[in-house]
Parts: structure tokens; sequence; C-alpha cells
């Protein structure tokens, strides 16, 4: 499939970014529920970070994005918090700030310090169009917290409980599904399950659960919540979830055809531009080194997708029905 080439500069660097032609691929105002905007000029990195991404600035995201709707007008985005800032949101509500003032359709994940963040601050995040808090256990690399995981899903819980529309979104390993299944259950708000709930496709599986990637720990669980309506789960990163790069992730199909099967009113589409890497791959990283982002075929896996889930109501719940419902 074609690409476009945008040359993207400023002072200091020119970046000739290769954005895919998914237009034909999307159904019209298709959600991308999964971007990152990365840009130091317009807020700081925390000093305790896991890495230093390279720069993904706005405008080159809404290149991306342009790139992507069917008559080059954009889709509807929903910016999640990356981890680099910690619970600092300036960037994120500066990008809903100007993607609300061109009236572009635009939401946002946040991160905040739930001790210490004030329901007016909340408040202002809601007019800005974040509808959610994220609780990401996977960027450093690092064991799980199980204890002070449950502690902060139920401490985000009520401090956004009031406010209409809100979620908690989640990035944790598969098998954690299990363990916070009664937890998740009982919440008063619903959460979104980062990158397939974070199941992995047999290539990075053992070689026993290779045989039967369904049967892998934590994805009935997951697909239970989902089918509760409790949890929502976004089919993206896939390369997070497979290391099948010469089929395009293919082992990830069986995940994926199951999660849109069972339930296919609970599956929502992320792009996850502009692909940052792997948590495992950052301990004792260099701060003063950017992490270079991954070089990743929208186009192809997004093919793939539509093959696996069907180019009918389901492709049509997944990237616009789905979306539009809980996001407003």
């Amino acid at each position: 499939m074609a690409a476009t080439h945008i040359l993207t500069s400023d002072s200091h660097v020119k970046v000739a970014v290769t954005v895919p032609k998914l237009a034909s691929l999307l159904p019209q105002g298709a959600f991308d529920t999964h971007v990152h905007v990365f840009d130091p000029t317009i807020g700081p990195y925390a000093n305790n970070r896991a890495y230093t991404p390279e720069d993904a600035p706005l405008d080159r995201l809404i290149a991306f994005n342009k790139s992507i709707s069917q008559h080059g007008s954009g889709n509807p985005i929903v910016l999640v918090q990356p981890s680099p800032y910690k619970s600092d949101c300036t960037v994120l509500l500066k990008c809903l700030q100007e993607l609300q003032n061109q009236k572009r359709t635009a939401f946002g994940i946040a991160v905040v310090d739930l001790q210490t963040v004030k329901d007016t601050e909340l408040g202002r995040m809601h007019e800005l169009g974040v509808r959610g808090i994220r609780l990401n256990f996977q960027a450093d690399g690092k064991e799980v917290d199980l204890v002070g995981l449950m502690t902060s899903i139920r401490t985000a819980a009520a401090r956004i409980a009031h406010l209409p529309g809100w979620m908690i979104q989640l990035f944790v390993p598969g098998f954690v599904w299990d363990i916070i299944f009664d937890c998740v259950r009982t919440l008063p708000v619903p959460i979104i399950a980062d990158h397939l709930g974070g199941m992995r496709g047999a290539s990075k599986l053992g070689p026993d659960m290779a045989l039967n990637p369904l049967q892998q720990p934590g994805l009935d669980s997951l697909i239970r919540l989902a089918q509760m309506s409790k949890v929502i789960i976004k089919i993206s990163g896939l390369y997070r979830a497979s290391d099948s790069t010469d089929t395009c992730y293919h082992d990830t199909r069986p995940l994926v055809e199951a999660l849109s099967r069972e339930a296919p009113d609970q599956c929502i589409w992320g792009s996850d531009w502009p692909h940052t890497g792997e948590g495992k791959d950052r301990v004792n990283g260099v701060l003063s080194v950017k992490e270079p982002f991954r070089s990743i075929d929208d186009s192809a896996i997004l093919e793939k997708v539509k093959e696996w889930v069907g180019d009918g109501d389901v492709w049509q719940k997944l990237m616009t029905g789905n979306p539009s419902r809980i996001f407003q």
C-alpha cells in the first residue's frame, strides 16, 4: 500500500515521516482511541521517568490522523497520557485545548496523583475532553505490585465516579485479570484494558501455552468482565503482544478473533501512534539518549485486524459504534 511522506522540522532536526494510507480501510468517522504526543517544548518530562522518547508533537499527530481519514479532514482521537510525563498533564491538556480550538473531536486519558488532585482540576480536565485516568503498570518493565494495583484501582474509581463517562485505563500483564476480577466486577466505573488486555500471542508464550494461546491466564476473566460491561478492550499494540514480525503478528489472530467474537460491543481500536518501545528494554536505561519509535506498518496491521474480525457489523462497532458510545 502506498505511503505519504511528510517532512516535519524544527530548529534542530528534520524528520521524514512515512504515513500509511489507511483511509480506504477505515469507515467514515472511525475513532483512533490510543495516540500520544511527546513534546518537551510545551511540557517537561518527569525526572524519574523510565525513558526519554523521540519528539512526536501535535502537528505530526494531526498529519497522521488526517492521512487515515477518508476525506483528509481527520478522525476523532483519544490522547493518552504517556508515562514519561508521569502525572504532569500539561502537554495533554494543552493539546486537547488546541484540538478544541481547531474544532477537532478529541478526548483524553490523564494520569494524576490520586492523593493530591482536586475535584476542580478533574472538572477542568472534563471540560477539555478528558474521560478517564490511566494506571500504567507496564512502562518500566518491573514486576506488578498487585496489592498496590488494586488499591490504586479502588482509589481511582472513588475519585472519578461522580464524573460522567469517566473510566480507568489499565495497562497490565494478562494474568492480572484473574487476580483483580472481583475488584473490577464491583467497581462503579468501567475499565479500559490497554493493548489486548496484556494478552500475548504464541511467540511470546512458553512452549506449552503457545499450543493453545486461548488458555493463557487472564483471558477468560478479561472476556467475562467485558461481557458484564465492566471492561472495554483495546485492539491495539499487536506488536507488543507478538514477536512474529515477519507474519505481521499473525499469532495474535486467535486473540483478536476471540475478543471481538465474545465481546463485540466492548472492543475499540487504537493505532498506538507513534509506537513507543518496550518496558522490559528500559531497565537501567540512559535518560540522556532518546529512545527511537518503532517502525510499524499500520496499514498491514489494520488489514489483518479487518480480515480477522470481518468486514461487517463487528468491524463497524470496533471502529465507530463502540467508541462513539463510550467517549462522549
